[in-house]
């Protein structure tokens, strides 16, 4: 869409103008929940500067900002006023190449560079009088669907103290526009689909919303007197490896107020009766006009779901899928690790030893008997494999019936040699599939890596060993033909 193509209708400034009057919103004065509201946007969108703005006639007027300074904006020149006439929310994830805004002086260079934006309307008796927008210098992708229902949220939100504003500067009573706004402080808390938690100057929880009561099974009448000295010890926090005990200046609340602002901090929160969580918390401290501290709020989101099925990914690009074993990538990695590893090593030289496996009969496992019975086979197969090495020591399958060892800290061939040794007798085993006894046996290839050898040895070992293994193949048939 191309601004030339949007129409504003007729009168349509004068109309805000006068809702906005009745707002007492002509101007900023500094309002602590409009402030409030733009940095949670920025808190929820990841974005670095986020705006409640008020459409004069003549200027977009910046309410409240998180990021930087107020900054004067001609109405024509701003991208809100475009935004504005859409008719709902807006997102541009390259203002440079997006026909509604990349002529404007704010996205050209002229006074800004602005490469990514997002709006949502902000409206009064169904009339849209300002917006609530996040913006980015720095390119990326364009705000995703789920942060933009929470901006579009937060916008209702703050329409809704847009409207509080209004009702009290009418009603003209002190004691009840204070009334209304712990009423919306209170809806906006118990809306977002996040935890928000508060504390005073001193570090004491004054609010948290029932998103965070529930990850913390904190009682319904709980009063949020426990202090972030004290939280990790009540609560069971960790680190994000859920085992590493959370120290109480690593709350995040408690980096707020030490550090000035936290950003993506992960941790686990475990409790009695429920399963490991794992939160994400940004947050910033709370200031007055005047710079004096006056506490901190943290928003928090539950990314347990994302972190497991990001483990399931890798798990699944690293390793087999029918016997859970690290495939070829990862196997080349962890050989590299060894022999640098091994080269580097002060103490008496060590080999890196490699045996490459290639189960015997295999195909007349699956041939006579079927695939099933094959996998269980190979499940079997690795399974033994496993139980018998070391702790140090690494096995991959390749696919097929072939399985890689990696054996770190060998001390000659002989050792090898006798590591192989044993594989073959623990493979030789038979395996019971539906009553049935199958056996398959292994040829194994051995090869050791040379004195100093780093990781550009990989390739070699592995072509190596595979030939070992062929070679050791050939033999066994040759012996069983009596050659």
């Amino acid at each position: 869409m191309v601004f030339e193509q949007l129409q504003e209708p007729e009168g349509l400034r004068e109309r805000q103008r006068l809702l906005l009057a009745e707002c007492d919103l002509l101007e900023p004065d500094d309002d602590a929940d409009l402030a409030a509201a733009a940095r949670v946007a920025a808190a929820l969108t990841g974005y670095p500067v986020a705006m409640v703005n008020a459409l004069l006639p003549l200027e977009a007027c910046s309410l409240a900002r998180q990021g930087d300074g107020p900054v004067a904006m001609v109405r024509e020149e701003s991208l809100c006023h475009r935004a504005s006439l859409v008719g709902g929310p807006v997102v541009s994830g390259d203002c440079t190449t997006d026909p509604l805004f990349a002529d404007l002086p704010w996205v050209d260079g002229r006074l800004g560079a602005v490469r990514r934006y997002a709006m949502a309307p902000l409206q009064v008796d169904g009339l849209v009088v300002g917006t609530l927008c996040v913006l980015h210098e720095e390119p990326g992708d364009a705000l995703g669907e789920e942060p933009l229902a929470r901006l579009v949220d937060l916008a209702a939100m703050t329409s809704s103290l847009l409207e509080r504003r209004r009702e009290a500067r009418r009603a003209r009573a002190a004691r009840e526009e204070h009334e209304q706004a712990r009423a919306f402080d209170a809806a906006l808390l118990q809306s977002l689909p996040v935890g928000v938690a508060a504390a005073d100057a001193h570090g004491h929880l004054t609010h948290f919303n029932d998103a965070v009561r529930d990850w913390y099974g904190a009682p319904a009448d709980a009063d949020a007197a426990a202090g972030p000295d004290d939280s990790s010890a009540h609560f069971e926090l960790f680190e994000a490896d859920g085992a590493t005990p959370l120290a109480p200046a690593r709350v995040p609340l408690q980096r707020v107020f030490t550090e000035g602002s936290v950003t993506g901090q992960e941790y686990v929160l475990r409790r009695a009766g429920a399963p490991p969580r794992t939160l994400s918390g940004s947050g910033t401290q709370v200031r007055d006009s005047g710079g004096r501290l006056l506490g901190a709020v943290v928003v928090l989101s539950d990314v347990t779901e994302q972190r497991a099925l990001e483990a399931q990914l890798r798990c699944a690009a690293t390793h087999d899928a029918l016997t859970g074993l690290p495939h070829r990538a990862l196997l080349v990695e962890q050989l590299e690790r060894a022999l640098s590893q091994a080269r580097s090593d002060g103490r008496a030289p060590s080999r890196v030893a490699v045996l490459y496996c290639d189960l015997d009969g295999f195909k007349a496992v699956n041939d006579g008997h079927g695939h099933a019975a094959g996998d269980a086979v190979l499940l079997a197969v690795a399974g033994r494999l496993s139980a018998a090495l070391r702790p140090q020591d690494l096995v991959a399958r390749l696919g097929g019936d072939e399985f890689v060892l990696v054996c770190p800290g060998v001390a000659d061939a002989a050792e090898a040699d006798g590591i192989a040794a044993r594989l073959a007798r623990e493979v030789s085993a038979p395996v019971v599939v539906d009553g049935v006894e199958l056996r398959v046996g292994v040829s194994v290839g051995v090869e050791l890596s040379e004195p100093g050898e780093g990781g550009e040895g990989v390739e070699r070992l592995l072509s190596a060993a595979d030939a070992s293994m062929y070679a050791r193949k050939r033999e066994r048939r040759e012996q069983r033909a009596g050659v």
